[in-house]
């Protein structure tokens, strides 16, 4: 572990967690109480920003509601309500307001855009392409009900539609390619949300399938330039297979309820191949483990006592 960094805030099982990393490492979060719906923070709330090993420091306060953060090497992006609001990094003033037709639910940048899932996880819902540089939008999708993740990388946003039947890539021009996840879900026992897409390790797409009863979710790769696969199904329980790729390659986080650190919660090397952790940092089982992030491996830590903090994980 390479730093601990408190945030000004005491510590809650009933915290809810925004939270994005740019490509330079710096995180941003925001913290609010968890409530029905995507909102996390009310209007007004504090958005964090930790930058290298230093102290937390208030970022922004959006004057909207926070559903999801985005950031790259520019901009902050906030999204809450219906509307997406767009930091310059360097200064701190607003570039722009975008005001969209259905509330943000969630967003990933990459690849020189940002995308935005809109409406409630039920449906209906759009996926939208916008341009950081123009404020430019474009609905790239209407298959967002039920995507409760999304994975971004060099090529695109990925996601896998309602009833785990297609992966969808969103090219950076817009332009979609779909396949087949050649899985079946059992949609009565697992749900039409059974299959996400969770995020980009090197050439490989890593997804994960819930069947419902904890002990039977597994992941799966596929190759990201061409969706085919799985290449790989790793055996696993829900908790685990929400692997990250970072510098330090894939990592992993593991609720206490999962097997791979015996009853712990943890975050340490992933093993696509296996789905096995090792070199893992441990966490009490009262402690609950908010967000990882990447490509600076970063965990977000909420204990039963004390301060929220980040873990840089080296």
């Amino acid at each position: 572990m390479l730093a601990r960094v408190p945030f000004p805030l005491p510590s809650s099982a009933f915290l809810a967690v925004a939270a994005a990393e740019a490509p330079d490492g710096s995180v941003f979060a925001a913290f609010g109480p968890q409530q029905a719906g995507t909102q996390v923070a009310p209007a007004g709330t504090a958005v964090y920003v930790v930058d290298g090993d230093g102290p937390a420091q208030v970022a922004e306060h959006p004057p909207i509601p926070i559903a999801a953060l985005a950031a790259d090497d520019t901009y902050l992006y906030v999204g809450g309500g219906t509307q997406i609001i767009e930091y310059a990094r360097a200064t701190g003033a607003v570039v722009r307001r975008l005001n969209l037709a259905l509330p943000v639910r969630l967003m990933a940048a990459s690849a020189g855009e940002l995308w935005a899932v809109l409406g409630s996880i039920s449906g209906p819902g759009q996926v939208v392409e916008i341009s950081p540089g123009s404020g430019a939008t474009t609905t790239v999708g209407t298959d967002a009900a039920n995507v409760a993740d999304v994975a971004a990388g060099p090529l695109g946003l990925y996601y896998v539609e309602s009833g785990g039947a297609t992966i969808v890539r969103i090219n950076p021009n817009g332009t979609r390619l779909e396949a087949s996840t050649n899985q079946s879900v059992n949609e009565q026992l697992s749900g039409p949300a059974a299959i996400q897409a969770i995020s980009v390790i090197g050439s490989q797409l890593l997804v994960i399938h819930d069947a419902g009863q904890g002990l039977d979710s597994s992941s799966q790769t596929y190759d990201a330039t061409t969706l085919a696969g799985p290449e790989t199904n790793a055996p696993g329980i829900a908790g685990s297979n929400h692997a990250i790729g970072s510098l330090a390659g894939p990592i992993d986080q593991s609720a206490p309820d999962a097997q791979a650190c015996a009853g712990m919660g943890c975050a340490g090397r992933y093993n696509v191949a296996t789905g096995a952790v090792t070199d893992a940092v441990t966490y009490p089982q009262s402690t609950r483990l908010g967000p990882l992030l990447g490509p600076y491996p970063a965990l977000i830590v909420l204990p039963a006592a004390g301060r929220v903090y980040l873990d840089r994980i080296g």
